[in-house]
């Protein structure tokens, strides 16, 4: 079976903004970093350092409990950061991943799949983990902290098939499609059913050509569906004065190609995608046994099959 990329996006409740850093801060162990403030910073909290889905984004740790004023003791920082960058506390530092065979079923740690894992603070899409197994068809993610222990509620999570490598895009992707990536107020779960939707709309437009599911994601369904669900969102939100229409017009042309047959979905190999067999369809030639006769290249405008 293929590998499954799961996603675990991260929510604002587990953040608490704390502020900016006061001086830069250069790369190092037991590095002190000083703040605006440090009210409401412990011994093991975990801070992020820069801007949330950028590259130079990190998670560190509070190694010596603070005395009031601006300074905090880290064990860590592997990247350089200026002053003026954000400050985030976060109550968690991981990620627990759990499979199960249904959605209401016995739900079991991914353990031999690294989970817990940390929470890649760098990664706009969220935290991922690789499912290579086949027992489990159905996901949920908690958060953890390594420290004290604590979890969210397994209860809490929503049980999903959670299967990035066969969506036909991803959560942030669609969120840049609509200009959403910075926008927190248009949450995940909003933007999951609109991809939902958009896929909906792929698979009814092609299910007559191709065999679905398909077996894997070729770019232009990616784009396709980033265009479907942007345009919903984009025509929901400012209706004919925005650029929805424009979009759900691209993806549509370019969806109707391929369901026409005049453009091929192309897998990795660039060999077309399986197609569905074809059955009930004429394979004789009117007055003709073969068509390498005269007779069988005769045909009226009046016959009727």
């Amino acid at each position: 079976m293929s590998t499954r990329i799961l996603y675990a996006p991260t929510e604002d409740f587990i953040k608490q903004e704390l502020g900016t850093l006061a001086t830069d801060a250069n790369a190092g162990n037991n590095v002190t970093l000083t703040l605006k403030n440090n009210q409401g910073i412990s011994l093991n909290s975990y801070l992020v350092i820069g801007y949330e889905g950028n590259e130079l984004c990190e998670m560190v740790r509070v190694s010596v409990s603070p005395s009031i004023g601006t300074d905090v003791q880290i064990a860590s920082l592997k990247l350089n950061h200026k002053a003026g960058e954000p400050v985030t506390l976060y109550r968690y530092n991981q990620r627990k991943f759990y499979g199960a065979t249904s959605a209401t079923g016995s739900f079991v740690e991914l353990t031999s799949e690294g989970s817990p894992k940390d929470i890649q603070v760098d990664d706009p899409q969220g935290t991922f983990i690789e499912y290579t197994g086949s027992t489990y068809t159905y996901f949920k993610s908690t958060y953890y902290n390594s420290t004290t222990t604590d979890e969210t509620d397994e209860d809490d999570s929503v049980a999903t098939q959670g299967d990035q490598s066969l969506r036909y895009a991803t959560i942030y992707g669609i969120r840049k499609a609509a200009g959403l990536a910075g926008n927190p107020a248009y949450s995940d779960g909003r933007i999951e059913t609109k991809r939902a939707q958009a896929e909906n709309e792929i698979n009814s437009a092609l299910y007559s050509r191709y065999v679905l599911p398909f077996t894997e994601i070729p770019p232009v369904l990616t784009q396709i569906c980033e265009l479907l669900a942007a345009g919903y969102i984009d025509y929901e939100e400012f209706g004919a004065d925005g650029q929805g229409a424009k979009m759900l017009g691209e993806a549509r042309a370019i969806l109707k190609q391929i369901a026409d047959g005049t453009r091929k979905l192309l897998g990795a190999n660039y060999s077309e995608l399986p197609l569905i067999a074809k059955t009930n369809v004429m394979s004789g030639y009117p007055n003709g046994t073969s068509e390498s006769t005269d007779e069988a290249k005769i045909f009226s405008i009046s016959d009727k099959y």
